[in-house]
């Protein structure tokens, strides 16, 4: 039997884009790259959600940590917060109060409740976790040791990367192929490293989150003393309870009774003994039973039947939705500033949801929360959004490509490649890489690629820089006595 329940609430709000439309263009020449975003929707939103969902529920759980020393988690993405301070101010006074009593943790996240655990490089997870640690430590004086990635996805290399920033405790989704024979309700250790995981019970969550106001379910009504019994008599130590917190009074309406059966929870779980905690407190208190092992090539999330990837990259327009990303991200990421801030605003997992064609109840689902009709309107409107601010970024990276071009990191796909008997020897991501390889490859690898024009097209194509392009072509062509040495001159003196 359970004797304790941590319970973990999401909120995020999305900036949502503006329908492609003819208009868009001349509106964005006339206005800036900012037209892109809905504005207003997003207000309208945000303040609908505040008026039904987040003042009222935020109140009833003020209520119960006072009345009967209620504990939960809350993990609130930056955009939220940004939103927040902006559209309902009042929001952020009423979870500093909270946050001060002690009964609440602010778990850490993706600062843009991003794809970033799904690019190439684990590095963009990195920064926009301690992005968003850092801001719940200004504006809410709370240093987070807990974290999560976007929609719980998780692999043992996102589970060491959290360890290396210093993290104590994560949180992830019980899946059940992965579990097989093993529960839910115990605390588990990350592969490799020592990270706690708490386990998200999601048949528990989910009677909440999804069913609570489905009449032709067998157990509706579903009843505070109802649910509070399931949790009391769940075997193993604890129970994991996740949800998005809009599911109080958005995404079931006030009218359906779940904010009365928020008000009635801490009461009947009290009364059955059950002890309420912080992800914190639970993995103080209970030992790990076992390795929660998920190769990277099995990478889980909390999302769908499916409890995978494929919500954001389940087909061809999501992945060339992300490939275009991933494309621009390389020269907005070496501009930093704005572009860097927009860059990231087009990264939210919400815009590649919305282009899921998946059909059934998840696609019900993802229907739900978009603002478009259909996934290809969704794909099309983010593509020419993501077009117009590849434009604007490209322009201010050719102002200075000397300065840019050094900050530059390539994915994958654009990465030069050093091939000598048919098989890659080397991999340059950037140019302080290429000069690296330069200077410790075999002069006979170095010199093909030289004289071929192989690392000028690339330095041309992928940098954008053609002055250097041309001037190496021309030391190629005058200095071939002494090649590598004139190259790496070169390269050297255009550091800016």
């Amino acid at each position: 039997m359970s004797k304790s329940v941590v319970f973990m609430f999401e909120l995020h709000q999305p900036i949502r884009l503006k329908p492609h439309s003819p208009s868009c263009l001349g509106e964005r020449i006339a206005k800036g790259i900012d037209v892109i975003y809905d504005w207003h929707l997003n207000e309208e939103v945000f303040k609908r959600a505040s008026s039904k969902c987040y003042r009222p529920a935020l109140g009833i759980l003020g209520e119960s940590i006072e009345g009967y020393d209620f504990k939960f988690s809350l993990s609130m993405s930056g955009v939220w917060i940004e939103q927040a301070m902006k559209y309902s101010p009042d929001l952020i006074d009423l979870l500093r109060k909270m946050v001060d009593s002690g009964s609440v943790e602010l778990v850490a996240q993706t600062y843009y409740h991003s794809i970033s655990p799904l690019l190439w490089s684990l590095d963009e997870l990195r920064e926009q976790v301690e992005e968003s640690r850092r801001a719940l430590w200004e504006i809410f004086g709370f240093r987070a040791r807990t974290v999560e990635a976007t929609e719980f996805i998780y692999n043992n290399d996102i589970g060491r990367l959290f360890w290396n920033m210093g993290f104590r405790a994560s949180v992830t989704e019980g899946v059940e192929r992965v579990l097989v024979w093993r529960s839910p309700n115990y605390v588990y250790s990350a592969h490799g490293c020592d990270l706690r995981l708490l386990l998200r019970n999601y048949r528990l969550s989910d009677d909440v989150a999804f069913r609570f106001s489905n009449r032709t379910w067998d157990q509706y009504p579903l009843t505070a003393d109802k649910y509070a019994s399931w949790i009391a008599t769940s075997p193993g130590d604890l129970v994991f309870i996740a949800m998005d917190f809009e599911t109080f009074g958005e995404h079931h309406w006030p009218e359906s009774g779940i904010l009365e059966f928020l008000r009635w929870l801490p009461r009947e779980l009290k009364a059955r003994g059950v002890e309420p905690m912080t992800i914190s407190e639970a993995v103080e208190k209970y030992r790990p039973v076992d390795v929660y092992d998920i190769p990277p090539w099995s990478t889980i999330s909390w999302a769908d039947l499916e409890k995978d990837l494929s919500p954001w990259k389940g087909s061809d327009l999501q992945l060339k939705a992300i490939e275009l990303y991933e494309e621009l991200g390389m020269y907005a990421k070496a501009v930093g500033g704005e572009y860097l801030r927009h860059w990231r605003n087009m990264g939210m997992s919400d815009n590649f949801y919305y282009m899921s064609p998946k059909g059934g109840p998840s696609g019900e689902v993802h229907l739900y929360f978009s603002p478009f009709k259909k996934p290809l309107e969704a794909y099309t409107s983010y593509v020419s959004s993501l077009l117009a601010l590849y434009e604007e970024v490209l322009k201010e990276y050719l102002k200075d490509v000397q300065k840019y071009a050094w900050r530059l990191r390539t994915p994958p796909k654009y990465a030069f490649k050093f091939i000598w008997d048919g098989r890659e020897v080397c991999r340059a991501h950037s140019l302080p890489e290429a000069l690296e390889a330069l200077t410790s490859l075999d002069k006979r690898v170095v010199d093909a690629h030289l004289v071929s024009g192989h690392l000028q097209s690339w330095i041309r194509d992928v940098l954008l820089w053609s002055d250097l392009a041309d001037l190496i072509g021309r030391a190629i062509e005058y200095r071939e006595d002494s090649l590598l040495e004139a190259i790496i001159k070169i390269l050297e003196s255009s550091r800016p």
